[in-house]
Protein backbone atom coordinates (compact mmCIF):
# COMPACT_ATOMS: atom_id res chain seq x y z
CA UNK A 1 0.00 0.00 0.00
CA UNK A 2 1.46 3.27 -1.06
CA UNK A 3 1.15 6.12 1.43
CA UNK A 4 0.33 9.51 -0.01
CA UNK A 5 2.74 12.29 1.02
CA UNK A 6 0.88 15.49 1.78
CA UNK A 7 2.21 18.46 -0.21
CA UNK A 8 1.94 22.12 0.73
CA UNK A 9 -0.24 24.18 -1.45
CA UNK A 10 1.81 26.14 -3.98
CA UNK A 11 0.78 29.60 -2.68
CA UNK A 12 1.58 28.73 0.95
CA UNK A 13 4.93 27.25 -0.11
CA UNK A 14 5.92 30.42 -1.97
CA UNK A 15 4.89 32.59 1.01
CA UNK A 16 7.07 30.60 3.43
CA UNK A 17 10.08 30.88 1.11
CA UNK A 18 9.63 34.66 0.74
CA UNK A 19 9.35 35.17 4.51
CA UNK A 20 12.44 33.04 5.08
CA UNK A 21 14.51 34.94 2.51
CA UNK A 22 13.39 38.31 3.89
CA UNK A 23 14.29 37.22 7.42
CA UNK A 24 17.79 36.25 6.30
CA UNK A 25 18.22 39.57 4.50
CA UNK A 26 17.09 41.62 7.52
CA UNK A 27 19.34 39.64 9.87
CA UNK A 28 22.38 40.08 7.58
CA UNK A 29 21.65 43.79 7.13
CA UNK A 30 21.38 44.42 10.89
CA UNK A 31 24.57 42.47 11.55
CA UNK A 32 26.44 44.53 8.95
CA UNK A 33 25.15 47.83 10.36
CA UNK A 34 26.10 46.83 13.92
CA UNK A 35 29.59 45.80 12.83
CA UNK A 36 30.07 49.04 10.89
CA UNK A 37 28.78 51.15 13.82
CA UNK A 38 31.01 49.41 16.33
CA UNK A 39 34.02 49.76 14.05
CA UNK A 40 33.28 53.48 13.57
CA UNK A 41 32.90 54.01 17.32
CA UNK A 42 36.16 52.17 18.00
CA UNK A 43 38.05 54.23 15.43
CA UNK A 44 36.49 57.48 16.68
CA UNK A 45 37.33 56.66 20.29
CA UNK A 46 40.90 55.84 19.32
CA UNK A 47 41.24 59.04 17.33
CA UNK A 48 39.75 61.14 20.14
CA UNK A 49 42.09 59.52 22.65
CA UNK A 50 45.12 60.20 20.48
CA UNK A 51 44.12 63.82 19.88
CA UNK A 52 43.39 64.70 23.51
CA UNK A 53 46.07 62.78 25.42
CA UNK A 54 48.81 64.98 26.83
CA UNK A 55 52.12 63.89 28.29
CA UNK A 56 52.15 65.02 31.92
CA UNK A 57 55.21 65.75 34.02
CA UNK A 58 56.42 66.59 37.47
CA UNK A 59 59.37 68.66 38.59
CA UNK A 60 62.21 67.12 40.64
CA UNK A 61 61.65 67.03 44.41
CA UNK A 62 64.23 69.76 44.96
CA UNK A 63 61.91 72.20 43.12
CA UNK A 64 59.27 74.11 44.98
CA UNK A 65 56.19 75.26 43.10
CA UNK A 66 57.57 77.89 40.69
CA UNK A 67 55.92 81.28 40.57
CA UNK A 68 53.83 82.25 37.56
CA UNK A 69 55.92 82.84 34.40
CA UNK A 70 59.17 81.42 35.81
CA UNK A 71 61.43 80.08 33.00
CA UNK A 72 61.97 76.32 33.36
CA UNK A 73 64.46 74.17 31.46
CA UNK A 74 62.32 71.30 30.05
CA UNK A 75 65.30 68.96 30.44
CA UNK A 76 64.54 68.72 34.18
CA UNK A 77 60.99 67.44 33.69
CA UNK A 78 60.12 63.93 34.82
CA UNK A 79 57.61 62.23 32.52
CA UNK A 80 54.63 60.71 34.37
CA UNK A 81 52.52 59.21 31.58
CA UNK A 82 49.55 60.63 29.67
CA UNK A 83 46.21 62.15 30.63
CA UNK A 84 43.31 63.74 28.76
CA UNK A 85 43.23 67.54 28.69
CA UNK A 86 40.24 67.56 31.02
CA UNK A 87 41.91 65.17 33.48
CA UNK A 88 45.18 67.11 33.44
CA UNK A 89 43.34 70.30 34.37
CA UNK A 90 41.17 68.63 37.01
CA UNK A 91 44.23 67.11 38.67
CA UNK A 92 46.43 70.17 38.14
CA UNK A 93 49.09 68.16 36.29
CA UNK A 94 51.97 69.87 34.53
CA UNK A 95 51.91 69.62 30.73
CA UNK A 96 53.38 71.46 27.74
CA UNK A 97 51.81 73.98 25.39
CA UNK A 98 52.53 77.17 23.54
CA UNK A 99 51.19 80.44 22.17
CA UNK A 100 51.93 81.94 18.76
CA UNK A 101 52.28 85.63 17.94
CA UNK A 102 51.42 85.45 14.25
CA UNK A 103 52.68 88.52 12.34
CA UNK A 104 52.03 89.24 8.67
CA UNK A 105 54.33 91.07 6.23
CA UNK A 106 52.75 94.41 7.19
CA UNK A 107 53.83 93.95 10.82
CA UNK A 108 50.33 93.34 12.17
CA UNK A 109 49.43 90.61 14.64
CA UNK A 110 46.54 88.16 14.53
CA UNK A 111 44.01 88.18 17.36
CA UNK A 112 41.06 85.79 17.43
CA UNK A 113 37.79 85.86 19.30
CA UNK A 114 36.72 82.59 20.89
CA UNK A 115 33.29 81.23 20.06
CA UNK A 116 30.44 81.54 22.58
CA UNK A 117 30.14 77.73 22.52
CA UNK A 118 33.57 76.94 24.00
CA UNK A 119 33.78 76.01 27.68
CA UNK A 120 36.82 78.07 28.67
CA UNK A 121 36.70 81.85 28.20
CA UNK A 122 33.90 82.11 25.61
CA UNK A 123 33.56 85.38 23.68
CA UNK A 124 37.04 86.60 24.66
CA UNK A 125 40.10 87.53 22.59
CA UNK A 126 43.47 85.83 22.47
CA UNK A 127 46.14 84.57 20.06
CA UNK A 128 46.81 81.11 18.67
CA UNK A 129 47.42 78.58 21.44
CA UNK A 130 47.87 74.82 21.46
CA UNK A 131 48.68 71.91 23.78
CA UNK A 132 51.48 69.51 22.98
CA UNK A 133 50.02 66.10 22.19
CA UNK A 134 51.50 63.12 24.04
CA UNK A 135 54.87 62.14 22.59
CA UNK A 136 55.08 65.21 20.35
CA UNK A 137 58.37 67.05 19.95
CA UNK A 138 57.97 70.64 21.15
CA UNK A 139 59.41 71.95 17.88
CA UNK A 140 56.50 70.43 15.97
CA UNK A 141 53.87 72.13 18.11
CA UNK A 142 53.80 75.54 16.34
CA UNK A 143 53.79 73.86 12.92
CA UNK A 144 50.78 71.74 13.88
CA UNK A 145 49.05 74.71 15.52
CA UNK A 146 49.32 76.75 12.31
CA UNK A 147 47.81 73.91 10.32
CA UNK A 148 45.00 72.99 12.72
CA UNK A 149 44.03 76.47 13.93
CA UNK A 150 44.63 78.53 10.78
CA UNK A 151 44.78 76.02 7.93
CA UNK A 152 48.35 77.01 7.03
CA UNK A 153 51.24 74.81 5.91
CA UNK A 154 54.22 76.58 7.51
CA UNK A 155 56.80 75.21 5.08
CA UNK A 156 54.65 75.82 1.99
CA UNK A 157 53.83 79.41 2.90
CA UNK A 158 57.42 80.11 3.96
CA UNK A 159 56.70 81.11 7.55
CA UNK A 160 59.61 81.56 9.96
CA UNK A 161 59.22 80.53 13.60
CA UNK A 162 61.32 81.93 16.45
CA UNK A 163 61.35 81.27 20.19
CA UNK A 164 60.80 84.42 22.23
CA UNK A 165 62.35 83.04 25.43
CA UNK A 166 65.34 80.79 26.13
CA UNK A 167 63.15 78.38 28.09
CA UNK A 168 59.38 77.90 28.25
CA UNK A 169 57.53 79.64 31.09
CA UNK A 170 55.74 78.06 34.03
CA UNK A 171 52.14 79.17 33.56
CA UNK A 172 49.77 78.52 36.46
CA UNK A 173 46.09 79.42 36.68
CA UNK A 174 43.92 78.44 39.67
CA UNK A 175 40.26 78.47 38.74
CA UNK A 176 38.86 78.09 42.26
CA UNK A 177 35.81 76.34 43.66
CA UNK A 178 33.47 77.95 41.12
CA UNK A 179 35.16 75.86 38.41
CA UNK A 180 35.80 72.57 40.18
CA UNK A 181 39.13 73.74 41.67
CA UNK A 182 40.84 73.12 38.34
CA UNK A 183 44.44 74.19 38.04
CA UNK A 184 46.15 74.79 34.71
CA UNK A 185 49.88 74.10 35.08
CA UNK A 186 51.56 74.43 31.71
CA UNK A 187 55.14 74.84 30.61
CA UNK A 188 54.44 77.40 27.90
CA UNK A 189 56.53 78.19 24.83
CA UNK A 190 56.19 81.62 23.22
CA UNK A 191 56.80 81.79 19.46
CA UNK A 192 56.92 84.55 16.90
CA UNK A 193 55.59 83.36 13.54
CA UNK A 194 56.49 85.71 10.68
CA UNK A 195 54.47 85.32 7.49
CA UNK A 196 55.99 86.43 4.15
CA UNK A 197 52.67 87.88 2.91
CA UNK A 198 50.08 90.37 4.04
CA UNK A 199 47.09 88.76 5.73
CA UNK A 200 44.79 89.75 2.82
CA UNK A 201 46.89 87.62 0.46
CA UNK A 202 46.58 84.43 2.53
CA UNK A 203 43.84 81.81 2.31
CA UNK A 204 42.74 81.32 5.93
CA UNK A 205 40.80 78.30 7.19
CA UNK A 206 40.14 79.14 10.81
CA UNK A 207 39.17 76.57 13.43
CA UNK A 208 35.42 76.27 14.14
CA UNK A 209 35.97 77.64 17.67
CA UNK A 210 36.97 81.03 16.23
CA UNK A 211 34.08 83.53 16.02
CA UNK A 212 36.03 86.51 14.70
CA UNK A 213 39.54 87.77 13.96
CA UNK A 214 41.41 91.07 13.63
CA UNK A 215 44.90 92.25 12.72
CA UNK A 216 46.42 95.05 14.82
CA UNK A 217 49.81 96.61 15.46
CA UNK A 218 51.89 95.51 18.43
CA UNK A 219 51.39 98.93 20.04
CA UNK A 220 47.61 98.70 19.82
CA UNK A 221 47.73 95.12 21.13
CA UNK A 222 49.73 96.27 24.16
CA UNK A 223 47.42 99.24 24.81
CA UNK A 224 44.36 96.97 24.61
CA UNK A 225 45.84 94.62 27.21
CA UNK A 226 46.71 97.53 29.50
CA UNK A 227 43.18 98.93 29.26
CA UNK A 228 41.74 95.51 29.99
CA UNK A 229 43.64 95.42 33.30
CA UNK A 230 40.99 97.77 34.71
CA UNK A 231 38.92 94.63 35.22
CA UNK A 232 41.46 93.36 37.77
CA UNK A 233 39.78 95.42 40.51
CA UNK A 234 37.33 92.53 40.99
CA UNK A 235 39.93 89.76 40.87
CA UNK A 236 40.31 89.21 44.63
CA UNK A 237 36.66 89.34 45.54
CA UNK A 238 36.66 85.65 46.55
CA UNK A 239 39.58 86.12 48.97
CA UNK A 240 40.57 82.49 48.44
CA UNK A 241 44.20 81.44 48.26
CA UNK A 242 43.50 78.87 45.54
CA UNK A 243 41.52 81.19 43.30
CA UNK A 244 43.14 83.54 40.78
CA UNK A 245 39.93 85.47 40.30
CA UNK A 246 36.93 85.38 37.99
CA UNK A 247 37.18 85.46 34.20
CA UNK A 248 36.60 89.13 33.37
CA UNK A 249 37.62 91.40 30.51
CA UNK A 250 38.16 91.12 26.78
CA UNK A 251 41.10 88.74 27.39
CA UNK A 252 39.29 86.56 29.93
CA UNK A 253 41.50 86.99 33.01
CA UNK A 254 44.67 88.54 34.37
CA UNK A 255 46.65 85.28 34.20
CA UNK A 256 46.54 85.09 30.42
CA UNK A 257 47.00 88.87 30.11
CA UNK A 258 50.25 88.68 32.06
CA UNK A 259 51.54 85.97 29.72
CA UNK A 260 50.56 87.93 26.61
CA UNK A 261 52.20 91.11 27.89
CA UNK A 262 55.45 89.31 28.66
CA UNK A 263 55.54 88.10 25.06
CA UNK A 264 54.88 91.60 23.79
CA UNK A 265 57.79 92.92 25.89
CA UNK A 266 60.07 90.36 24.22
CA UNK A 267 58.75 91.29 20.78
CA UNK A 268 59.57 94.95 21.38
CA UNK A 269 63.20 93.95 21.96
CA UNK A 270 63.43 91.62 18.97
CA UNK A 271 61.55 93.59 16.30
Amino acid sequence: MIEHIPFLRPKRYVTIIVVFVLSLFIYSYNASINALTNDTIDHHAAATSNEEDLTVYQLPERFREPTHLTPIDPAVLIEMGTESIDSAHRKGLLHIGGILYVMDAAGKFLLMKRSSSVVTCPDTWSIVGEHSIGGEDAGNLPIRALEEELGLDASYIGATIKNLTEHPLYYIRKYGARNGNRIDRQLTYLWLVKLPKRQQEIDWRLDHEVADKKWITLELFDHWLQADEANDSTVNESNEEDDDGPPVGDFCHRTIRSLLRLGIARLKVIL
